[in-house]
């Protein structure tokens, strides 16, 4: 049997069986695709309605498993390539091939067989290749600029769906390596854009707000980040004791740290230079614009979020309403604009600091 899709599709089918007309459809199935028979004929269809879903499932193992498990190196062959290359691949996709391959596996119960090694073998290659193909990330890590968050973020959700395969396969070995691996490229990512929101911080020359602003506006890939350390300590993938915190969480608090402090900044910043003709327009306009994106990010992250993303939501909500109250005070002061006199000077200010109210809402700003 050649055809991956309708050997994946059977063994999928046979694994989820339950009635006598899931029977019908998967015989007619197996005939059309030329799968030999069992051992066993075929128990005729109003027979196999008296059974319970389990002995369904037998029955349609025992007539049909010898004929699927010669396919089984070939599909094994086939999750590789598809992990690697879905499009050069084709069908069937990973989660098809992984879940036919466990269906095959599972057949012989807990006893130790040549699909069940080949299955670990498998599972440890697509765990090896995901691991290696993101070691090129730590240079990134490394480098003085700000870090590469979009390629990061792809690779960590690389990682995430060869976890996937792996959970669906039952590999628990090769799935915690990479849980691990995974995690610990999440931690370095977070805490390497901790640093250059705090350089920024200590020293906020034009260079410096350059690398912040490319780290914070990445607001997607940072969600990806955090999302899968947050996903580890609701899973407890890291052993949590009385002495010790886990890693996980001391990145997240780390990098929420730094945001806290940054939203404290760009708020100053904004108090002082909104309204005001005379100061650059984008400088208020990029503190409202960096201050916006440090909300979508504590907001996204939702409820389960770490203690200091809430802080940080405290913190804009809190001085959001002042910045806006002193651009008002700021324009009722100013002379009136000449009308047909061009844009006025502070229209980029006036949108920025819209986006952030909007983005905020007015039922959170009042909740304070």
């Amino acid at each position: 049997m050649t055809d991956l899709s309708a050997l994946a599709g059977l063994a999928r089918g046979i694994d989820r069986a339950a009635t006598a007309g899931d029977a019908a459809i998967l015989r007619a199935q197996a005939m059309a695709v030329g799968l030999p028979r069992g051992r066993e004929p075929a128990l005729p269809l109003e027979v196999l309605a008296l059974y319970a879903p389990a002995d369904v499932r037998d029955h349609l193992w025992t007539q049909f498993g010898d004929g699927l498990e010669p396919g089984f190196p070939t599909l094994c062959g086939h999750l590789l390539a598809v992990v690697a290359d879905p499009g050069a691949a084709g069908a069937p996709d990973a989660v098809t091939t992984a879940e036919a391959l466990a269906a095959l596996a599972r057949r012989h119960g807990a006893n130790r067989t040549v699909l069940r090694d080949r299955l670990e073998r498998t599972a440890l290659v697509l765990a090896d290749r995901a691991r290696r193909s993101t070691d090129h990330l730590q240079g990134l890590l490394e480098a003085p600029d700000f870090p590469d968050l979009r390629t990061i973020s792809l690779d960590v959700l690389r990682i995430e769906g060869v976890r996937w395969v792996l959970e669906i396969l039952g590999q628990r070995s090769a799935l915690t390596a990479l849980s691990n691996h995974g995690r610990r490229l999440s931690r370095l990512t977070l805490s390497r854009s901790a640093m250059t929101i705090r350089a920024f911080v200590g020293k906020p020359d034009l260079l410096a707000l350059y690398d912040n602003l490319a780290v914070i506006s990445q607001v997607d890939n940072l969600l990806t980040v955090a999302a899968r350390l947050l996903d580890a300590l609701k899973d407890r993938e890291e052993e949590r004791t009385h002495f010790v915190t886990p890693d996980d969480e001391t990145a997240l608090h780390g990098f929420g740290g730094a945001l806290v402090d940054l939203a404290e900044m760009l708020a100053r910043i904004a108090l002082k230079s909104v309204g005001r003709p005379d100061v650059t327009p984008e400088l208020a306009a990029s503190a409202l614009e960096q201050m916006r994106f440090l909300h979508q990010l504590a907001d996204r992250l939702g409820t389960a979020r770490p203690a200091p993303f809430d802080t940080l939501d405290r913190a804009l909500r809190r001085c959001v309403p002042a910045i806006a109250e002193r651009f008002k005070t700021e324009m009722e002061k100013a002379p009136p604009f000449p009308a047909g006199a061009g844009p006025h000077p502070l229209e980029t200010q006036a949108r920025a600091l819209a986006r952030l109210l909007t983005a905020i809402g007015p039922s959170a700003l009042a909740a304070d």
